[in-house]
């Protein structure tokens, strides 16, 4: 009888451990802005995309804060004062990782630029990567992939472009949309092994 009760606290035990493990792999990786629609009430989605449960800080940029605990992605509708640009800042609590900055142009979330997303593509052996670029409106916006290839994209955003790059290592993407649209984004890209390339997605701060 002893034996099987010291058999339960041991499992017990490692539940225990096993579900502090979890709590630890939370990790934010960047912060996205969506237009909320008339019928939503208006003003803006801010998403924050990762994994895990993670209690953060999330600064909108305006002098307003909020402390949030949750499962990530998470998803904040927050309206802002005025038109204009604003530094959106998650700052996470330990175990959760991963400080995500972004930049909003309020009149961007009309027509420009709200932020970039990568995947890779299906030529992933020579490290291809799909790059969108969200946002809304017809516009052109240039695409800087950070070796040293900058391109002028004229489309119906969000607009998704392939790149390949010609060797490993970091790049910082940005995306600028130029009058009448509004807005830039920024993210780091790790390339590692060309057989087998994983994507970090980390806002450029």
């Amino acid at each position: 009888m002893r034996r099987k009760t010291q058999l339960v606290v041991l499992l017990f035990m490692t539940a225990v451990c096993l579900g502090a493990q979890e709590q630890k792999t939370g990790r934010i990786t960047r912060i996205e802005f969506q237009p909320a629609t008339a019928e939503e009430g208006g003003g803006v989605f801010v998403s924050l995309i990762g994994t895990g449960s993670c209690t953060y800080t999330l600064d909108y940029g305006d002098g307003n804060t909020e402390r949030r605990t949750v499962e990530l992605p998470d998803r904040v509708k927050h309206t802002y004062p005025a038109d204009g640009e604003y530094l959106v800042v998650a700052t996470p609590e330990a175990p959760c990782e991963g400080l995500a900055r972004a930049k909003l142009d309020v009149r961007a979330i009309r027509q420009g630029v709200w932020g970039l997303s990568v995947e890779t593509g299906p030529d992933k052996q020579n490290a291809e990567m799909l790059v969108t670029i969200n946002g809304r409106g017809e516009c052109t916006v240039t695409m800087d992939y950070g070796d040293g290839v900058v391109d002028k994209v004229s489309a119906t955003l969000p607009a998704t472009r392939s790149h390949k790059y010609g060797k490993a290592g970091v790049y910082d993407l940005t995306a600028t949309a130029e009058p009448p649209c509004r807005g830039e984004a920024g993210l780091k890209v790790e390339i590692t092994r060309f057989d087998n390339v994983p994507v970090i997605d980390r806002p450029v701060r």
